[in-house]
């Protein structure tokens, strides 16, 4: 089974990181989680399959994926690199053809997971940052 896999660093705590992967609508432009599943949007559904608070975990699969492949199920980690900064991991196993891999990995790996991924380190330290400096102001 294909796996593509695309990990961020980001200086903001694993915990802050975490409160904002749950809300992808703060930092995703594609993806919205609902309380009761199945998620949607206008460009993708997703079902929630895991949310585990304790191990930093979001899984998710795609009933109707928008690339040709079958079995797909996308796991987000957060884990600390300290307690100010953090690591995130995104990954996705599904099948497909193989003919079709690398354009998989270009269009999943790096026009979605690098691009969102890049958003949410983004918002996080800015959001983190903001509320320090209103800590101490």
């Amino acid at each position: 089974m294909p796996r593509i896999t695309r990990k961020t660093f980001v200086a903001a705590p694993a915990d802050w990181v975490w409160g904002l992967v749950g809300d992808f609508a703060q930092w995703h432009p594609r993806l919205r989680i609902a309380p009761d599943g199945p998620e949607a949007s206008p460009e993708l559904v997703v079902t929630v399959v895991e949310h585990n608070d304790e191990t930093m975990t979001l899984s998710y699969s795609m009933p109707e994926p928008p690339f040709p492949i079958t079995d797909h199920r996308a796991t987000i980690l957060v884990e600390a690199s300290d307690t100010k900064t953090a690591h995130v991991t995104w990954s996705a196993d599904f099948d497909a053809d193989p003919a079709i891999l690398q354009e998989l990995e270009d269009q999943v790996g790096n026009d979605i997971f690098e691009q969102a991924l890049d958003r949410l380190a983004t918002t996080a330290q800015d959001t983190y940052g903001a509320a320090q400096v209103a800590a101490t102001g």
